[in-house]
């Protein structure tokens, strides 16, 4: 199987299908017309956030950002007034309070974030927060697609899988599972939230804490989503959102996780806690 392409082809699909998903999902229209807008500034900066090509990441420890940093860095003032411009009004205000941010306080939080361990820095607002993750996002996508690790459903999980999930290209925390079909059952996968590298991931393991009993994982599914679920732990209290290719083979992951945001919404009143926000800090 090729690997996907570096240009923005990929960007482009998710465009597409966040358009298409507005229009059948009132409840999620004004998030996903967002982000359709949002996937268009990442793919005009791609060419600003492309890894070296002789990295190679370790879950243990992700790559430095290098030389990228000053790139992303330098994008920030037109990234803002993007923002500005697009985003819903509370984001839009905090991105106009964001530009008085001096260069080296944003190179200072791009570094923090990218080394704290699942990239988690828990002093910072989310609007920060997605700035920084917005920005890095094609950065370390690029970064994964170099390492072979988006051709999606390859390899399979490990025979003693680890207690929590990682990713193993920057050691980011997963976003939303995967299933696809594979002979007369279905292959489970993770997809990451950062930089959306995709690996194996056994079918009745939860990624936050390892439990592995059947009746302590729960799955919750809506008519409303006929493609998506809530996957749940009874342990943890925690819960990630699943697509289900098999269902819509033309869902696109990460797109979908945001059109179902009222599961979301469920999810929480029953007293879990997502495993991950997604790119818009939901």
């Amino acid at each position: 199987m090729a690997r996907p392409a570096t240009d923005g082809g990929r960007f482009d699909a998710r465009i597409a299908r966040a358009r298409r998903l507005a229009g059948e999902h009132p409840a999620s229209s004004q998030i996903l017309t967002f982000y359709a807008a949002l996937a268009g500034m990442q793919k005009s900066l791609i060419g600003d956030a492309r890894p070296a090509s002789d990295v190679r990441p370790s879950v243990a420890s992700p790559p430095p950002l290098g030389d990228a940093v000053g790139r992303i860095v330098s994008a920030i003032p037109e990234f803002l007034s993007f923002l500005a411009r697009t985003a819903p009004a509370q984001l839009a205000e905090a991105a106009r309070a964001m530009r008085a941010v001096e260069p080296q306080e944003w190179r200072a939080l791009l570094d923090r974030y990218w080394d704290a361990d699942a990239h988690d820095v828990p002093d910072a607002d989310d609007a920060t927060l997605f700035v920084v993750e917005a920005l890095l996002q094609p950065f370390a996508e690029s970064l994964a697609i170099a390492s072979g690790a988006t051709e999606p459903g390859r390899g399979a999980p490990a025979a003693t899988p680890p207690r929590i999930a990682r990713c193993p290209v920057c050691a980011g925390k997963p976003l939303v599972g995967v299933l696809r079909e594979s002979g007369q059952s279905a292959r489970r996968s993770l997809v990451c939230g950062l930089c959306l590298a995709e690996w194996p991931w056994p079918r009745v393991v939860c990624p936050a804490c390892g439990e592995d009993t059947f009746d302590a994982l729960p799955v919750y599914r809506s008519d409303a989503f006929p493609a998506a679920r809530v996957d749940a732990c009874e342990r943890c209290r925690t819960y990630h959102k699943t697509i289900d290719l098999s269902r819509d083979a033309l869902a696109i992951p990460i797109v979908d996780e945001l059109a179902c945001v009222p599961l979301d919404l469920w999810a929480r009143e029953q007293g879990y806690a997502k495993l991950r926000p997604n790119l818009l800090r939901m």
